[in-house]
């Protein structure tokens, strides 16, 4: 794989759970990664500061907005449009086409930046994306409590499918959620197996590695190695 569609693939991961990130502006949203229930007193006072902090912000009377806004989201949703907007440009300035209109005020969409980024991206300009992109991605994943360092998944590698010297059979569970130097995020096969390079994002301390944003790709490839074990059971 590339550096070029590694970087490709970030922004287009944050691209993808960009809505994701926008309904989390409320809280309560429900979603699988909720964060754990809030006491009475706890809902009530972040919910005074979210408001207070969106009356300092703006001349709306109170009364006027229907709910107060996770401030946590807004902040990370701010910061992924400002880096996505002068990546965009960065871009659209070395590819030689014309650049993005910059977003309006009260438009807090990044996905047109990143896609632009993500469409022209040159391997020339990955060493400067490349940090950026990862960075988003870390941001987005963490807002949504979709990482948790050192948690063990309970799925078997489809190319060890948890055979170990001490268990043979197979059935262990070898794959663990990793925060890697460099803020990578990533699935780390534990038993040290060695997939096809063309099926490995990285390695790391020679454990195959994947990066949060070829979850989805890993997810399907599972699916398919379970269904053929049952098949041939």
């Amino acid at each position: 794989m590339s550096y070029v569609q590694l970087v490709v693939e970030d922004l287009q991961w944050v691209s993808a759970y960009w809505e994701d990130l926008t309904e989390s502006r409320l809280p309560g949203t429900p979603r699988p990664w909720r964060h754990p229930n809030l006491t009475s007193d706890q809902q009530y006072e972040r919910d005074r500061q979210a408001w207070q902090e969106r009356l300092d912000r703006s001349s709306v009377a109170p009364g006027e907005h229907p709910a107060p806004l996770d401030l946590g989201i807004l902040d990370t949703m701010l910061d992924v449009l400002v880096r996505a907007d002068d990546l965009a440009a960065a871009v659209a300035e070395h590819a030689g086409v014309p650049t993005l209109a910059p977003p309006r005020l009260g438009d807090a969409d990044a996905r047109p930046y990143l896609e632009f980024a993500a469409k022209h991206m040159t391997d020339e300009l990955t060493h400067y994306a490349a940090p950026i992109a990862r960075g988003m991605v870390t941001q987005v994943a963490h807002a949504l409590a979709l990482t948790f360092d050192g948690q063990r998944l309970d799925v078997e590698c489809p190319w060890c499918r948890g055979i170990t010297p001490e268990n043979p059979a197979g059935g262990t569970r070898t794959w663990r959620v990793r925060e890697l130097p460099g803020n990578l995020v990533a699935i780390v096969c534990e038993n040290l197996c060695e997939p096809p390079s063309k099926d490995v994002g990285t390695w790391w301390r020679g454990a195959p590695v994947w990066p949060l944003s070829e979850w989805d790709w890993l997810a399907k490839r599972v699916e398919r190695a379970e269904t053929k074990v049952k098949a041939v059971a």
